[in-house]
């Protein structure tokens, strides 16, 4: 008789332990199910999205890589390729330091480390070739440092960005004294009000693109992409520009970046946010 109360109190005391344990267990799941939960957002590891620049023309490479969809992350690797020179018998450009002092660039790496150097184009042919590596090279190099806008007071794609009323006449490649050679000041006037003077000539004009003629001088401008380039806030203008004598072998290329800062004003020139 005792020896079955001793196995009856034996049998209580072991289903008590395993039922203690079961609780446990289901409670610390449920506790470590709910810290899941509310764990805060900043400690998953989930990568945001890297921003995207869209370019209006693309940029072409010697091997036939062709971008024109660029993240941060890609501008390094499209540095070491060689640059398209759009069917000009030449793997690349001559640059000249002095007279016995030349070296031969092919990708935008070796470009910007030759012009950081004191290299250039000392050739109308040179210049010309040369104007192969400003659109790439500087577009990849401005795209570095650009963020993305927070406002914008562009006109949209489709309503063009070559409004002649909204482009101040200081934007002309001016190769005269424009106050001394007409007598007033330009940094009023746009190019609409060169062209109603009969001045300034539009000769062509695209959706996201225009040529002009004044003062001897063929000015071409294109669209490059949009994003802020000098850490404002403020939606930016990249362009691309082509300058030409019209007669005459004189010619120049840059990059050049426009704002406007509300719906009323017009554009403007800036410069690039250069502490990046």
């Amino acid at each position: 008789m005792e020896f079955r109360q001793r196995c009856s109190c034996m049998g209580i005391g072991f289903l008590f332990v395993v039922l203690y344990t079961v609780f446990v267990l289901s409670y610390e799941g449920r506790s470590e199910a709910e810290e899941a939960k509310t764990a805060p957002a900043s400690e998953t590891s989930v990568k945001p999205k890297e921003f995207t620049f869209e370019l209006v023309e693309s940029i072409k490479f010697a091997d036939g890589t062709e971008v024109k969809s660029i993240t941060k992350a890609d501008i390094e690797t499209l540095r070491d390729l060689p640059i398209d020179m759009g069917g000009n018998k030449t793997d690349g450009v001559t640059l000249t330091k002095r007279r016995n002092d030349k070296i031969h660039v092919r990708t935008c790496r070796e470009y910007d480390a030759a012009l950081e150097a004191g290299y250039y184009p000392s050739s109308t042919y040179d210049i010309s070739m040369a104007s192969w590596f400003k659109y790439p090279c500087g577009t990849l190099n401005l795209l570095e440092r650009a963020t993305i806008p927070q406002r914008s007071f562009l006109p949209t794609a489709k309503k063009g960005i070559f409004d002649l009323k909204l482009i101040p006449l200081s934007l002309f490649p001016v190769v005269t004294d424009f106050e001394q050679a007409y007598g007033y000041n330009i940094e009023n006037l746009t190019y609409q009000d060169q062209v109603e003077k009969g001045l300034l000539e539009v000769t062509d004009k695209g959706q996201n693109w225009f040529s002009c003629e004044d003062d001897g001088l063929r000015q071409h401008l294109t669209e490059v992409a949009r994003a802020d380039f000098n850490s404002d806030g403020i939606e930016d203008l990249l362009l691309s520009e082509a300058v030409h004598a019209t007669q005459g072998t004189y010619r120049t290329y840059d990059l050049i970046i426009l704002t406007r800062n509300s719906t009323e004003d017009k554009f403007e020139k800036v410069e690039p946010d250069d502490s990046k």
